[in-house]
């Protein structure tokens, strides 16, 4: 039922621009860059083509060596000093969103989900989903309550959706997965 080929995302307001990862250090003295990823695996980040900076700017990314499920070590071409690097922390790394592969029927992307009407399997509204989250414990959506201004959250994963509509833009949820 769920693809998930990026964790987490940042999209611009235009949503023609996925988010991949983030430069967040400089490593060594010869330009190297670490960053976070936000694909299922952190060497997708270069898998979809040719990344660019939030300026549209394009940025040819060569891997070194990969740190962790969510971080790797990366050459950028033209960085070739620390302080070059280091100028380059913060700098967000995005994909065309028609750069992603076709899906199939059943499956999507997380960023569909975002904007979609949430509701419990009693049918009664819950909100809005605003963001999708992962801070390690698995995937949760964020969702701006119906009812109230404290955000609600609810673990996303395949026990706790009842159903998922793309067509209609609604989402169902078991009860006891709301946070």
């Amino acid at each position: 039922m769920l693809l998930l080929l990026y964790k987490r995302h940042l999209v611009t307001s235009s949503k023609n621009l996925i988010c991949l990862g983030e430069i967040v250090a400089a490593h060594g003295i010869k330009g190297s860059v670490k960053i976070k990823t936000f694909t299922e695996h952190p060497e997708d980040l270069v898998a979809y083509g040719q990344l660019t900076d939030q300026n549209l700017k394009p940025l040819k990314i060569q891997i070194e060596n990969i740190k962790s499920a969510s971080s790797l070590l990366a050459k950028i071409d033209g960085c070739t000093t620390r302080n070059q690097s280091e100028a380059l922390i913060g700098t967000k790394l995005y994909i065309h969103r028609d750069q992603l592969p076709e899906l199939d029927e059943d499956e999507f992307y997380q960023e569909d989900l975002v904007g979609m009407e949430v509701f419990d399997d009693t049918g009664q509204k819950v909100g809005t989903v605003q963001a999708i989250q992962n801070f390690g414990a698995g995937d949760f959506l964020e969702i701006h309550p119906a009812q109230s201004s404290k955000p609600i959250t609810a673990i996303f994963n395949d026990d706790s959706i009842a159903s998922i509509d793309l067509k209609a833009r609604k989402i169902a949820i078991r009860v006891g997965f709301l946070l």
